[in-house]
């Protein structure tokens, strides 16, 4: 459960948990797809228990999970047998198959197949933290991220959400953290970054396990490349990859959480995802605090005054 990505939505209006929600929720619980569905996409309990709530709540923090399932029916062998269907057009009228024709018999052939597909799965876990107005989802990509807001909308009815961030250019706050060796206090410069050319001649170099501080990435700051990724270290709780759409990625969380984690010692699988959540959704919360309030001291605003 343990999330590694963060996508994260800011809430546009005041937004509260009602009492009748979860059972508008339920109406997006997940099922198996049929024999000629092609993907189903719902909520699941967080427990895993078929029946459980679909809402976990620890404080004003409440845990969501979604399931889809996708058949997959392989390329190759839909255009093996749509080859087939070509030739024999050809050799009964003496010309090609129209494009649209091709499509209609394609469909057709998917449709039939879609029975026999192999079954494809993914999960993607989100949260909404209530007391910070927020909405995580734990993934990597924006479209995934979307596909999920958009089933907590479809039950609920609306969901005022933006893509959270700072106002300022991503770009400009990371590439002068990187001039200036340092990222604002209580975070660290990691060893990752990617650093790209905007010229016409666009050009990007990606680091890994590099001091960012050296004189090397110093020229290739000189010669015009801004910083679009930077890896971040907060406070020896955890490590991150910060992303020029705001995106959170590849999270590392320190030893020492662990080890509360571990000092606390569950007895039930209940209580495992109970203290999981609380310790994991108060380091996120926490986080994201102290971004937005460096962001904001980093803005050209108040970096001007």
């Amino acid at each position: 459960m343990w999330f590694k990505n963060l996508r994260v939505y800011q809430f546009t209006q005041p937004f509260t948990w009602l009492d009748d929600a979860e059972s508008l929720l339920n109406e997006r619980r997940f099922k198996p797809c049929a024999r000629q569905e092609p993907v189903s996409f719902g909520l699941i309990p967080p427990l895993g228990e078929e029946d459980g709530p679909l809402i976990h709540r620890v404080g004003d923090n409440l845990l969501f999970c979604a399931k889809k399932e996708e058949k997959v029916v392989p390329p190759s062998a839909v255009n093996a047998e749509l080859e087939q269907v070509r030739e024999q057009f050809q050799q009964a009228n003496a010309r090609a198959m129209p494009r649209k024709e091709q499509q209609t018999v394609k469909e057709e052939i998917i449709h039939r197949m879609l029975p026999q597909a192999f079954p494809k799965f993914a999960v993607t876990w989100g949260m909404i933290d209530l007391k910070g107005q927020r909405l995580l989802v734990d993934s990597s990509s924006a479209t995934r991220a979307e596909e999920l807001t958009a089933l907590v909308r479809s039950c609920l009815g609306s969901l005022p959400i933006k893509p959270w961030g700072a106002e300022a250019n991503a770009e400009v706050l990371f590439t002068e953290w990187v001039k200036q060796q340092s990222a604002p206090a209580p975070f660290a410069l990691g060893l990752e970054a990617e650093l790209r050319s905007f010229s016409e001649n666009e050009s990007v170099v990606k680091l890994k396990q590099h001091d960012l501080t050296t004189d090397e990435v110093g020229l290739h700051l000189q010669h015009g490349k801004l910083v679009t990724q930077l890896g971040m270290e907060w406070e020896e709780r955890l490590s991150f990859l910060l992303t020029d759409d705001y995106a959170i990625k590849r999270i590392r969380f320190s030893d020492i959480l662990k080890e509360q984690r571990d000092d606390l010692n569950p007895e039930s699988r209940a209580e495992q995802l109970d203290v999981d959540f609380a310790l994991m959704s108060g380091e996120f919360n926490q986080l994201l605090i102290e971004l937005e309030r460096i962001f904001a001291a980093s803005s050209p605003e108040n970096t001007e005054q």
